[in-house]
């Protein structure tokens, strides 16, 4: 895994334009500056809206089935929204099976630590340190009818890996299971740039925590005084695309940094962009025609929506065809 992650750090900075890997700022670092954007920035809407629908409609999550489901979460982050599930499931049956797949293995070691001095033995956890690709074909081996929870999940991808994703969990559901993904409904400008370039800056170190993981993991002396840093929104509602954030920082001068690690130099000239994410862009956004289509193209049948008060985020439930 440590030398697939240099190559693709190596192609990214190497590439035209230049990016780091999104999932990249998700070390231990990372997740927790992610648990202090949820918390402490007030125009980040999305973790909310998503809580809010779990409030207020979690036993729709649930299936229909006569057996005991197993829970299965992708991108599980602190499972802060996902004990919500937890806790309805356990009120259903004695003991839940619960995987957790996330990228960042320090982090979700350590939750799946706090959750099983919580639940005891009424859950069973069985953490998955992967990136989804790699995790989602672990999954592969579990038997039975499984709840697969995918909060936010592809909303960091390009239309193709998310439409790709979508359709590689169909492959491990059979017609008694259900995926519930989340997705963010909000088209509004305003709203979208207080979210992601607020005035406290958590959005910005976040984002920024790939440049100085590199400098911290492969040696590098990147001066970030020496970029400014840019947040914009693209809109599109064609029906097949979505809107999405741009996120990059830009040259002030001609600038070289020698990577150690990666045994390569990163050299910007002045107005040079380096983006900090792959692909056109991030934290995507969607019209319910857009999910529509994305999920169909997965392979999959969508047999409802949750939308929660403000009309910020929705879950979409699907089935297999």
């Amino acid at each position: 895994m440590a030398e697939e992650l240099k190559q693709m750090l190596v192609a990214g900075l190497e590439s035209s334009p230049k990016y780091i890997p999104f999932s990249y700022k998700y070390d231990e670092v990372g997740s927790m500056l992610q648990k202090e954007i949820c918390e402490f920035n007030d125009g980040y809407y999305l973790t909310a809206s998503e809580t809010w629908i779990l409030q207020h409609h979690v036993q729709d999550f649930i299936p229909d089935v006569p057996n005991d489901l197993t829970l299965v979460d992708i991108g599980s982050g602190d499972c802060s929204k996902t004990r919500f599930v937890i806790d309805e499931l356990i009120k259903r049956q004695s003991t839940l099976t619960f995987y957790p797949l996330d990228i960042s293995g320090e982090f979700l070691l350590k939750t799946a630590t706090k959750l099983k001095e919580e639940y005891g033995d009424s859950l069973k956890i069985h953490p998955i340190v992967s990136d989804y690709k790699e995790g989602i074909e672990q999954l592969r081996q579990i038997k039975g009818t499984k709840l697969i929870l995918s909060m936010g999940t592809i909303l960091n991808l390009s239309y193709e890996d998310q439409i790709n994703i979508l359709r590689l969990i169909s492959t491990i559901m059979t017609d008694q299971c259900r995926l519930a993904f989340s997705a963010d409904i909000t088209l509004s400008r305003h709203t979208v740039l207080k979210a992601y370039d607020d005035d406290g800056g958590y959005l910005r170190k976040s984002n920024l925590n790939g440049i100085t993981r590199l400098n911290r993991e492969e040696g590098s002396m990147i001066d970030l005084d020496k970029f400014s840093y840019h947040v914009d929104f693209v809109r599109n509602i064609n029906p097949e695309y979505m809107s999405f954030v741009r996120t990059y920082i830009e040259a002030k001068e001609d600038v070289r940094y020698r990577i150690p690690g990666l045994g390569i130099d990163l050299a910007m000239k002045k107005g040079e962009h380096l983006y900090l994410h792959e692909g056109a862009g991030l934290s995507c956004k969607y019209t319910l025609e857009q999910l529509q289509t994305i999920v169909e193209k997965a392979g999959l049948r969508l047999v409802g929506t949750l939308i929660d008060n403000a009309k910020h985020a929705v879950y979409c439930q699907c089935v297999t065809k």
